[in-house]
């Protein structure tokens, strides 16, 4: 009895240490795009806030003085990476849209996304990321924008599944599936509506799992390429907060990311758990954290909003606290805030982490 009652004790030493060095491991990050101030001001700001991490952008990460603050003192940097949203090159060539269910390209307000199935396009990411890498050497990339097309910010608890277009059904997307799957469309196909609503009633689930092979795919084509030029870069992957009961399963049905199949591939999960915007509490942060942790075990990462965004619902003080404890609450790996201009909106929450 006396050896099992020591036995106990070793072992419960030995999972309160585990737990204090995942603590001591946890992420603690900011969201920054651009910045036009005194770097040294910030990023002492950032390290009273308890910030080892800073997720930014290319054109920010290009900059030489603001790379080595951060190195000397000691914050790892992530360059956020976008994929399939590139307006860009949607300028340029207006056949690169990706095109929904009801037939329209797929732009809706500033989200516009490029068809997954270009393999131009997915070579030319795939080749920007390697030279990105090459230059800037950061610690991390944060890949973006990898998945199918949806404004999800502006998708509401309320939604119906219905009324949530899906995307891509244009020629190359349908044409690839139809060889693959050695599928021929009735002849009374003929609009894209029709196209779509014929493989969606007599095809969902391989439908499904090739739009996902899509983005997965493009995740390993990016993922394998600047990990053989940097062997121990780290590799994010931003993904859409949404649970399998969403509306009806659309974290696979419309954003196509199945994070089963992702997770080996990435070394962090990130939801982009926005709670205000999306109308929703600090619980529901904890549940989709919980829920992905099932499919991408301790690799998931949540992003929370620091601010009011897009919508005018209350955002207090105390609610952003509370949001902060629960993403930090196991099984997350730590907590991305996004971002850092809507920390200086009220400077007050720039407090809570730092306590």
């Amino acid at each position: 009895m006396k050896r099992l009652v020591f036995i106990f004790l070793v072992l419960m030493v030995i999972l309160v240490c585990f737990d204090c060095r995942r603590d001591a491991e946890k992420i603690i990050g900011i969201k920054i795009y651009e910045y036009s101030n005194d770097f040294n001001l910030l990023i002492d700001k950032w390290k009273e806030m308890g910030i080892n991490t800073a997720f930014v952008s290319e054109e920010l990460a290009a900059n030489v003085l603001f790379r080595q603050l951060l190195k000397e003192n000691n914050i790892q940097v992530f360059i956020i990476f976008p994929v399939f949203y590139d307006p860009e090159q949607l300028q340029q060539d207006s056949t690169l849209y990706a095109i929904t269910d009801k037939g329209v390209i797929a732009k809706d307000d500033w989200v516009e996304f490029v068809c997954p199935s270009r393999e131009v396009f997915r070579k030319m990411k795939v080749d920007e990321a390697a030279d990105m890498i090459k230059t800037l050497e950061p610690d991390g990339l944060s890949i973006d924008f990898i998945r199918q097309f949806v404004f999800w910010e502006m998708i509401y608890p309320e939604k119906t599944a219905e009324s949530i277009d899906a995307a891509c059904f244009c020629d190359s997307c349908v044409g690839s599936f139809c060889r693959l799957k050695e599928i021929i469309l009735p002849d009374t196909c003929i609009t894209v509506a029709q196209k779509a609503d014929y493989i969606v009633d007599f095809y969902s689930e391989g439908w499904n799992e090739y739009r996902c092979d899509m983005i997965t795919s493009m995740v390993k084509d990016i993922a394998n390429t600047v990990r053989s030029i940097k062997p121990d870069i780290k590799i994010n992957v931003h993904a859409v907060p949404w649970r399998d009961e969403d509306f009806g399963g659309a974290n696979i049905r419309v954003a196509a990311q199945d994070l089963q199949k992702i997770a080996p591939l990435a070394d962090y999960i990130s939801p982009m758990c926005y709670s205000q915007m999306l109308r929703r509490d600090a619980g529901w942060i904890g549940s989709v954290v919980t829920e992905m942790d099932k499919k991408a075990s301790g690799k998931i990462l949540p992003s929370i909003q620091v601010y009011p965004y897009y919508i005018d619902d209350p955002f207090t003080v105390e609610d952003f606290r509370d949001c902060v404890n629960t993403a930090l609450q196991s099984p997350s790996r730590g907590v991305v805030f996004f971002s850092w201009p809507l920390f200086e909106k009220d400077p007050e929450r720039m407090e809570i982490n730092s306590k």
